[in-house]
């Protein structure tokens, strides 16, 4: 700073100087001083002169405390971020080693999300950043999910400061352009990605994408010049000083030596006994000091927040699957869900001097093909819902013009899913059923046809047992064969049946996700719900209709009336009224949502009709196509079963079922009669309308009545209660109809032999798995044994539990320490130990137990269980002494090790229902 030249000359004067001396003393900042300066000259009544030098000085002041202002204030708050991440990082050099556990070390290292924030919070937030306004035009912009994007604005920041992943990309001088920061956050339900792109060194936001797909994070990792990885795996045995092998940007000067652990809580030992209070705290540090205690109980409380969130979330998902188990019955077990089983690969001549063919599902979804030369009679077209297109029907008349009258310019040339057949290596077909099995059947003529044209389009000469077909290039897992397989069947299915199982294979793996109720206020909004959480490509638009149908049929059990198969038939049934076959099918698609709903609606852990969902369509399109009213429906349905005998209804285990299977058919399909019936039924199937109605009807209410034993809460419907409301819903205030009162007395007795059935059913059980509880089978043919073991059927993976839990859940067993001590004196004892939780399914219930034998007495037993891992089976081996009364050891083993074990045996005891072999 440049003091006045004035300053040194003799008009000062001593007054001048003493209050100068004296506004310093008494100033604590730059702005004081210049105050207290102010206050003085006022009070001293200076000259002229020596007003001009404090105006002067003051004003250098001023210019100065701007100049030093400005020279400390960061250039970019963007890049100041990233200077003070300080964090090691490993350099990527094997991208594909990086990849091989990315999914779960991102996981595992997901931090949790933190408060939203407005987009003016956003602007102060990163308010030296020169393109904001730009930055948060360019999201709002966005075709793909712009709400969210502007909703997530308060992840910029902590994926800037501390991301997971680091992105640097090139031009072709080697000057970095552009950076990618990759961050894992997580909720109580899953982990996202979020990724933000930035340039000019950190100066300038390009865009921030959400909800970012794992294989979109590998391909940018795939393009990058270099990579940054701040995650940090689990730690192994061995890799105690694994920092020693990552980079570390500099070290802080302004952090203190790590304490030692034992330290540390001598430490907070102290802390808690006494807390000093602070002395000599100065105003502003006494400020700070409560400030911190403040954060610090923010802290505590949300930490407290989020356990009992977890916990909360934990009995929701515990309380779900009670319900599925009571009464979801075999709902969702489809075809689909099967994995497709990929055999050996059958002998083919690749065509290497073609160029080769290629198949797009979307922008991001493309596959090469090679042509190659295959036996005819190795390929395997399908038409059952078992093979890789899942079909339910056969256009006989297609297969019969291609055997009959083939005409190779509707197939050479066609490009796309149109052209020559797709085959896996295995030689199942995964496009063109048809023209396999119509090439199959070629007539002389055709098969000179064909030969003749493939000789002109790809000069190739055929032997008369061969096809030209093309495969992959790459092998495709489940999902990319699924997806294939759609994509081929996509706008020309056979069949209503085709279309709804295309779609299921296709969204497959989002509805396994799809483990929430999906709340909105109207059936536009559920179905566009829907739609947004199973679309996987966020390039595309999702697609309401086929999303809805494949959720629909996700939740569909496979009945007697061939499930999803109902709809070719109830097709053909309406072929002169389509519009009232699609009126009912549509009502039932709409609401794809509101029967997922009710599955996972606690307040009802004992209703959902996803268990019945088959048998009610299947009613419902023939209550419409066989009554002209809901009246003569009602009335039909009222003289079947009301008086029915008891010993007549409940005959068969399986009638009750059909019965209120047909009474919820009849209720729901009086919806289809309404205006608007998918709007009628959403109403209907609402949460918060079920309450009222159940209330209204006088069937249940929050609270039991106290002077009535037979009143009911909410909590305790069930199907016959439930039907019971959606027979009542929706109709006209103090409606007197006799035939539905009837057909509402029919449902209670059912109720009622229900009750007392399942009563008999219970005692009996217990009663027979007493009689059967360890059966087995021993096992003499140990070859054909081996040879024909079935892959064992997985169970759940349980709880884990920690030593001390193992410890006092194993009272009966007398060396339960020494198994401890025996397990951590392993190499691999960290992993033995993790594996504590399958010891006792494995003793109570195993799937093979092995007895070895020395001089005819028994010295020891193996016992194996398969567990249901992510994603292979666990195969845990277990090994006992004295009749199960000592643990010798327990370690996850491979199906060889299993094997052997099985060649070494005295005894086997098989307790596999079915023989499966054991998977490699």
């Amino acid at each position: 700073m440049k003091l006045p030249k004035a300053l040194n000359e003799a008009t000062a004067g001593a007054t001048l100087k003493y209050h100068l001396k004296r506004a310093l003393e008494r100033s604590h900042s730059i702005s004081e001083f210049s105050k207290n300066l102010e206050l003085s000259a006022q009070k001293s009544h200076f000259s002229n002169n020596t007003l001009k030098i404090i105006e002067e000085l003051n004003n250098g002041i001023k210019q100065a405390s701007e100049e030093i202002k400005e020279a400390t204030k960061t250039s970019n708050l963007v890049k100041s971020i990233r200077e003070q991440d300080t964090r090691p990082f490993e350099v990527i050099e094997d991208k594909e080693a990086f990849f091989k556990d990315l999914n779960k070390n991102l996981k595992d290292n997901a931090t949790p999300l933190p408060k939203g924030m407005s987009i003016e919070e956003f602007k102060q937030s990163l308010e030296s950043v020169e393109n904001k306004d730009r930055f948060l035009e360019h999201l709002k912009t966005r075709e793909n999910n712009p709400e969210e994007r502007l909703a997530s604005l308060n992840l910029v920041e902590p994926i800037l400061r501390e991301p997971h992943i680091e992105i640097f990309i090139k031009d072709k001088d080697g000057a970095i352009t552009k950076k990618e920061y990759v961050k894992a956050f997580k909720d109580e339900n899953k982990t996202r990605l979020y990724m933000l792109i930035t340039q000019d060194n950190d100066t300038i936001l390009r865009t921030f994408i959400t909800d970012t797909p794992e294989r979109y994070v590998r391909n940018h990792v795939r393009n990058a010049d270099i990579i940054h990885s701040f995650i940090q795996p689990n730690r192994t045995a061995k890799s105690d000083n694994a920092l020693s092998d990552v980079v570390v940007y500099e070290t802080n000067p302004t952090l203190k030596p790590l304490s030692s652990q034992e330290d540390l809580l001598k430490n907070t030992e102290l802390n808690n006994q006494t807390t000093p209070k602070p002395t000599h705290l100065s105003p502003l540090e006494q400020a700070n000091a409560e400030k911190l205690a403040k954060l610090q109980r923010e802290q505590e409380h949300s930490e407290q927040e989020f356990l009992k969130a977890k916990e909360q979330e934990s009995k929701r998902k515990e309380a779900l699957k009670k319900k599925l188990e009571h009464e979801r019955g075999n709902a969702g077990n489809i075809e689909s869900q099967t994995k497709i089983e990929v055999g050996e690969d059958i002998p083919t001549q690749t065509q290497a001097q073609l160029p080769k063919s290629r198949v797009r599902l979307n922008e991001r979804e493309i596959y090469d093909l090679d042509y190659a030369i295959v036996k005819a009679k190795d390929l395997k077209p399908s038409f059952t819902t078992g093979g890789t297109q899942k079909r339910t029907d056969m256009n006989e008349e297609q297969i019969k013009s291609i055997a009959e009258n083939f005409d190779p310019k509707k197939i050479f040339g066609s490009g796309g899913f149109e052209d020559l057949p797709i085959i896996l290596h295995d030689g199942q077909v995964i496009a063109g059923n048809h023209r396999i099995q119509g090439m199959l059947n070629f007539t002389p003529k055709s098969r000179y046809i064909y030969e003749k044209a493939i000789k002109e389009y790809y000069n190739i000469d055929l032997k008369p047992d061969e096809l030209l077909v093309r495969v992959p290039h790459n092998r495709l897992n489940n999902t990319e064969i699924n997806n294939l397989a759609a994509g081929s069947n996509q706008g020309r299915f056979n069949s209503e049946s085709d279309h709804a199982i295309a779609v299921l294979s296709h969204y497959e793996a989002k509805l396994k996700e799809l483990d929430q109720k999906l709340d909105a206020d109207s059936i536009y909004s559920l179905k566009n719900i829907v739609a947004k959480n199973l679309n996987f490509d966020k390039a595309t638009h999702p697609n309401v209709g086929d999303s809805n149908l494949a959720l629909l049929m996700f939740n569909m059990p496979r009945t007697k009336t061939q499930g999803i198969e109902l709809l070719n038939r109830w097709q053909k049934e309406f072929s002169n009224d389509i519009k009232s076959y699609e009126k009912v099918k549509k009502m039932f698609v709409d609401n794809a949502g509101s029967f997922h709903n009710l599955i996972h609606d606690m307040n009802f852990p004992n209703v959902s009709l996803n268990a019945y969902i088959s048998d009610i369509m299947d009613r419902s399109f023939a209550n419409l196509k066989n009554y002209q009213t809901t009246s003569e429906s009602l009335k039909d349905l009222s003289e079947k079963f009301y008086k029915t005998s008891s010993l007549e209804m409940f005959e068969k285990s399986e009638q009750t079922t059909s019965d209120i299977s047909e009474i919820l058919g009849g209720a729901i399909a009086r919806f289809a009669r309404f205006d608007d019936p998918s709007k009628a039924l959403f109403e209907a199937l609402k949460s918060d309308n079920i309450k009222k109605g159940l209330k209204e009807f006088k069937i249940a209410d929050v609270t039991k009545d106290m002077f009535n034993p037979d009143s009911k809460e909410f909590k305790d419907i069930d199907i016959y209660d439930f039907a019971h409301y959606l027979l009542m819903v929706n109709r006209e205030p103090n409606e007197n109809n006799p035939t539905l009162k009837r057909l509402i007395e029919a449902v209670k007795d059912m109720q009622k032999e229900s009750e007392k059935g399942i009563k008999e059913v219970s005692k009996k059980s217990a009663e027979e798995s007493e009689i059967k509880k360890r059966a087995f089978k021993v096992i003499e043919d140990k070859e054909a044994f081996l040879k024909d073991l079935n892959a064992i059927k997985p169970t759940p993976l349980p709880k884990e539990i920690d030593t001390d839990s193992f410890l006092n859940a194993f009272n009966g067993v007398s060396n339960k320490e020494n198994f401890i001590k025996h397990l951590k004196s392993k190499p691999d004892a960290k992993h033995r130990l993790a594996y504590l939780h399958l010891v006792e399914p494995t003793l109570k219930e195993p799937d093979i137990t092995l007895i070895f034998k020395e001089q005819g007495k028994e010295v020891k037993k193996e016992h194996i269980k398969a567990f249901q891992g992510d994603p292979k089976t666990i195969y845990y081996f277990l090994v006992t002494q004295d009749n199960d009364s000592k643990l010798i050891t327990g370690l996850k083993v491979k199906p060889i090790y299993i094997k052997a074990e099985i060649d070494k045996a005295d005894i086997i005891h098989s307790f596999i229902p079915q023989a499966r072999t054991l998977k490699e």
